[in-house]
């Protein structure tokens, strides 16, 4: 089954990189939003519109793209081996892909609490700074390895 796989594993390789860059950049464009969100709420307005953009977005880019980026990681990884696993750079990654996953799932969470309550300013912040910080080291590791 491999065999049928490696001739392509440089379009493999492409598809995780364009995934990576929909999860993240789609993270962030969601964590723009709901700032935007708290602020039409604060100031009283009807923000019916804005959750329902917020809810597709993570519906049909930013979910998918995040099983996309796990599943085509998988499939890089069973390429090249196991011996991967004794590499420290790749031990980070994985850490650092988990605490991604975590600050997904927050993201999302923070969708559904809008719908029904304000979100404070301070947990949208640390949602702002922990995508950077995250997706910047991501990057970095994936660049330097």
């Amino acid at each position: 089954m491999l065999d049928l796989i490696v001739p392509y594993y440089l379009w493999v390789k492409a598809a995780h990189v364009v995934s990576v860059i929909v999860w993240l950049g789609g993270q962030c464009l969601l964590v723009v939003q709901l700032a935007s969100h708290r602020q039409v709420l604060a100031r009283g307005g009807d923000a019916d519109v804005l959750s329902e953009v917020e809810q597709r977005c993570l519906r049909l880019a930013v979910n998918p793209a995040m099983l996309a980026t796990l599943l085509l990681g998988a499939t890089l990884f069973f390429l090249r081996g196991p011996e991967l696993l004794g590499e420290g750079w790749f031990q980070a990654k994985l850490a650092f892909v988990v605490a991604m996953m975590a600050l997904h799932g927050a993201i999302a969470a923070t969708v559904a609490s809008l719908r029904r309550e304000t979100v404070s300013a301070i947990r949208i912040r640390v949602l702002q700074i922990a995508g950077l910080i995250l997706t910047a080291t991501l990057v970095s590791i994936a660049v330097i390895k």
